[in-house]
């Protein structure tokens, strides 16, 4: 038992490693790397969407649910367009989502006690909220200096939000993951549920304050 534990923690590690050498170097290598980044994202999410039973009957129309990641994405292209390409807006955001994530577990992994959403998601925990936005927002700090502090916070306000509507449109579904594609991880909209919020958000505040 505890070596298939410590077998699955190995492989969610490396997976993880792999992933984000992945997603950084496609960012950062040029404004074509980002732009196709982000269209096998939505090819590979569209995929999983597709193949997903059918859950209960919803008052949503259809097509809203299935443009619901393309301004997360699209977002994040059309960030890349601009002349120079710049990679740093879209790796700064990158690094505060990641970064709420890792702290989410870091803290609420042990001092977790009042459940966030129990219904949707057991596991997260206001406790490991807080240590995410705050993560984030210390990220935010480093990667664009003091008086962004909020932005990192409020990235990881939204990225918990993407998050839980990811898990409720699991849950709905009986899906523990969107996908198998990515080992330890699940599917690709597991990996990329934070944006839904946080993506357009954050592009229409850097538009219009440009750090």
């Amino acid at each position: 038992m505890r070596a298939a534990k410590r077998n699955e923690t190995a492989t969610r590690a490396l997976t993880g490693v792999v992933f984000v050498v992945v997603v950084m170097g496609a960012v950062a290598w040029s404004a074509w790397s980002n732009a196709l980044l982000w269209a096998v994202v939505a090819v590979l999410a569209w995929a999983e969407w597709f193949k997903a039973p059918e859950g209960p009957p919803t008052s949503w129309p259809k097509p809203l649910l299935f443009l619901f990641p393309v301004p997360a994405l699209a977002a994040l292209v059309w960030m890349g367009e601009a002349e120079p390409y710049d990679p740093r807006p879209i790796l700064s955001f990158l690094w505060m989502i990641w970064a709420n994530d890792t702290g989410a577990y870091v803290v609420g992994k042990p001092f977790g006690r009042r459940k966030l959403w129990p219904a949707v998601s057991p596991g997260k925990s206001w406790e490991g909220t807080f240590g995410g936005v705050v993560a984030a927002a210390c990220v935010a700090w480093a990667a664009l200096g003091l008086e962004w502090l909020w932005l990192g916070g409020l990235m990881g306000a939204l990225s918990t939000a993407g998050d839980l509507t990811q898990s409720a449109w699991k849950r709905r579904r009986n899906m523990k993951d969107s996908g198998n594609l990515l080992p330890g991880h699940g599917g690709i909209m597991d990996r990329f549920d934070g944006f839904f919020y946080a993506a357009p958000v954050y592009v229409l505040i850097w538009c219009i304050f440009a750090p």
